[in-house]
């Protein structure tokens, strides 16, 4: 129901060219978008689960940068907000690092590149903002000096290095600072890409990736799988030969034609799920490396490619496992944007599953339970159905819309917008959130025609769903026995507007104009117009309100003026729904970042004079508060060495005291004298109606349809000399 004041930015409409067309036309091809807000509130996390089928447009996200630097960084803010641990290695010395994924991943750390003489400011920056409290150097100090160990020292308690004679000795030693599951992955050390499509698997499972030449098993490599009960081998036989392999545990080799043919077999011959899987160019190691713990933390596979071309294997594996989403590593000059065109772009939503779309330090995140599916930096994404009706529904914190859900950062918050919905069906979402879908069918198309006169502009814009504008509240009519009838509301008014003077009006109207009607330049202060005049309302059931208050908020005579500390957090006042407004009011009014205790609201006064609608203009509050500065605890003392009682007198508008108590509780600006009873010390503001009272009251309408009126006497009594038409 609508119980606000509305602010019409323009009270007389033009008419648009769409209202030009048939009726079928404006219902069936017109559209309107609805920012969520009023149900989902100011949240950085919201809970959707999908009935039907949804996936997500534009599945594919890039982690770019200007270098690998950047890269690496973004790929860790990605995966990580703090990290306990980071690893650091030498962005040229590949050697050192592709051994490092399945350590990293051990210690849910991120792999952050370095050149080998010193510390670069962007992986220092990144280092501090992950505030570890371990950071790993993976190789000697020919790959990563004596003096980034310096600097690292400076923004970790703990630097570690993990280093050896070589490579071999490296990915040994790193290999036993992980659990020893019996299992051991070989590749070629001397070349880098079998190795790093193997990562995000070997990470994931807690395997080791241990090193090897063609021909020959280094001794380090061999101590290594002395203790390993089974090997996989990545790469064909021109990379570990059969020789090598015939004297492993337990083998199985996963190879292929050329390197990029290798990352497709991974996922085919282990099976791997791969609904979504990352992409790296297969010329260079660096992003692949820092981005293999990423893919590891999302269960997603690696495939490499060529800049400007994806190979036909790599498609093959695509189609077979129907992978639909892609994570691209790199820029363009990496992975072209002709090879990201090529690839499939979407992520499907399990069915009846609850995903939850989460803003972390100014990003957008999707997650599945605690599995990260997607992140989107800053940017917007889109959940798409297959198609719109009632089959494909989307539910954003358990409440169910249709069609099309556009997610983006506002203010930090995360901000859902309902995209394009039927211009008729979001009638059908706004009317039982306006007027109670149990009252009379008449008084709910006259509700039917007042919303789609007030909104019909604005098709093809994105507006709210608050009270500012018109509640609008999903598809809720779906189920509801009570809101098939507002469906019919709809229905039965398909297309009927109001106009006067040949123009759309501004179609305003509140909960109940206690009995008399308001006009807009009363109101809001705009120019008349012949059909929001002030008038007597003999249909509206007045619905009187009052505020109780007591004078005495809090009883002074048995507190230690001297010592309000010893009281002041246990001390309440006597109405604290009043006197928390009061204290909210103080706040924004001179008083700001201070602490309240009201003592006593002494008087509240009402000015004679009067609008054409018997509307109060002005009103008069007095009132003593105490007052603390919380920050300090320090209080404001008197003469006498007293908590000083501070007293204010304030004459505002009325509509300044609705918005000081809250509109909910001072419900309308219709008052009748304020009521003082000596015996009870209360204070007693009254009232009648609820909201600005301009325009069509519901309480009326209902009143009038229930006398047996139709819609258009409704329409017509309070929107007078209006014409209702197509």
């Amino acid at each position: 129901m609508n119980n606000r004041k509305r602010f019409p930015f323009i009270l007389i409409f033009t008419i648009c060219i769409s209202l030009l067309l048939p009726v079928s036309s404006v219902a069936e091809a017109s559209t309107i978008s609805v920012k969520l807000s009023n149900y989902v509130g100011n949240t950085k996390s919201i809970n959707v689960s999908t009935i039907g089928n949804y996936r997500l447009a534009n599945g594919n996200i890039r982690m770019a940068g200007k270098d690998r630097f950047q890269v690496a960084n973004n790929v860790a803010s990605s995966g990580w907000n703090k990290a306990e641990s980071v690893v650091v290695v030498n962005y040229t010395a590949f050697a050192d690092a592709l051994a490092a994924a399945p350590f990293a991943f051990h210690k849910d750390a991120p792999i952050l590149l370095t050149v080998p003489a010193t510390l670069t400011s962007d992986t220092e920056s990144k280092i501090k903002q992950l505030s570890p409290k371990n950071i790993y150097i993976i190789g000697g100090t020919g790959s990563v000096s004596s003096k980034v160990e310096s600097q690292l020292k400076r923004l970790s308690p703990n630097v570690i290095r993990i280093g050896g004679s070589d490579r071999f000795e490296v990915a040994r030693n790193l290999s036993s600072k992980i659990p020893n599951n019996g299992k051991a992955i070989l590749t070629n050390g001397m070349v880098f890409a079998d190795a790093l499509s193997i990562a995000p698997y070997a990470a994931e499972n807690g395997i080791p990736i241990l090193l090897t030449t063609k021909d020959k098993l280094p001794s380090a490599t061999s101590s290594a799988l002395n203790d390993r009960n089974s090997t996989l081998v990545i790469g064909g036989t021109g990379s570990v030969s059969s020789t090598i392999a015939s004297k492993l545990p337990k083998v199985q080799r996963i190879g292929g034609a050329d390197r990029f043919e290798v990352s497709a077999n991974i996922i085919r011959d282990l099976n791997l799920s791969a609904e979504t899987a990352f992409v790296s160019t297969g010329l260079t190691f660096a992003d692949a490396l820092t981005g293999s713990v990423l893919a590891a933390k999302q269960g997603a596979p690696m495939l490499l490619t060529r800049p400007e071309k994806i190979s036909d294997s790599v498609k093959k594996v695509i189609n077979e496992k129907s992978i639909s989403s892609f994570t691209i590593l790199g820029g363009t000059g990496s992975v072209s944007e002709a090879v990201v065109s090529s690839l499939p772009n979407e992520l499907r939503l399990a069915e009846n599953t609850t995903y939850a779309v989460k803003s972390e330090n100014g990003r957008l995140r999707l997650y599945n339970g605690t599995t990260r599916i997607k992140d989107f930096g800053s940017d917007s994404f889109t959940l798409v159905p297959a198609g719109y009706g009632s089959s494909n529904q989307i539910k954003i914190n358990n409440k169910p819309y249709l069609g099309k859900m556009d997610f983006f950062l506002e203010n930090g918050n995360v901000r859902p917008i309902n995209r394009d919905i039927p211009f008729e069906d979001y009638l059908k979402g706004v009317v039982p959130r306006e007027m109670p879908a149990s009252w009379s069918l008449e008084a709910l198309k006259a509700q039917a025609v007042a919303a789609r006169t007030y909104s019909i502009d604005d098709m093809g814009k994105t507006v709210a769903d608050t009270q500012g504008y018109q509640v609008y509240g999903g598809y809720s009519w779906g189920t509801d026995f009570y809101e098939q009838r507002t469906n019919q509301a709809v229905e039965e008014t398909a297309g009927k507007v109001l106009r006067y003077n040949g123009n759309l009006i501004a179609a305003v109207f509140s909960s109940s104009n206690g009995g008399y009607i308001e006009s807009n330049a009363n109101a809001w202060g705009t120019s008349q117009v012949g059909y929001l005049n002030s008038k007597e309302d003999p249909h509206d059931p007045k619905n009187p309100w009052k505020i109780e208050m007591k004078k005495a908020q809090i009883d002074t005579s048995s507190l230690d003026l001297k010592n309000p500390g010893h009281w002041w957090s246990s001390l309440k006042e006597a109405d604290t729904l009043v006197t928390n407004n009061l204290k909210i009011w103080l706040k924004k009014n001179g008083y700001s970042n201070m602490d309240f205790r009201v003592v006593s609201i002494n008087d509240f006064t009402i000015s004679p004079e009067r609008t054409s609608g018997q509307r109060s203009v002005k009103a008069t509050i007095d009132f003593d508060f105490f007052v603390r500065d919380p920050k300090t605890n320090e209080f404001r003392f008197d003469s006498n060495n007293e908590i000083e009682k501070i007293n204010l007198k304030r004459t505002m508008s009325i509509e300044d005291f609705r918005s000081m108590f809250g509109t909910s509780v001072f419900k309308s600006t219709l008052l009748d004298p304020v009521l003082y009873d000596s015996k009870t010390d209360i204070l007693t503001i009254r009232g009648r109606g609820y909201g600005h009272g301009v325009g069509m009251s519901q309480f009326g309408a209902k009143a009038m349809a229930d006398k047996g009126l139709k819609y258009d006497q409704i329409l017509s009594h309070y929107y007078p000399k209006t014409v209702l038409g197509k």
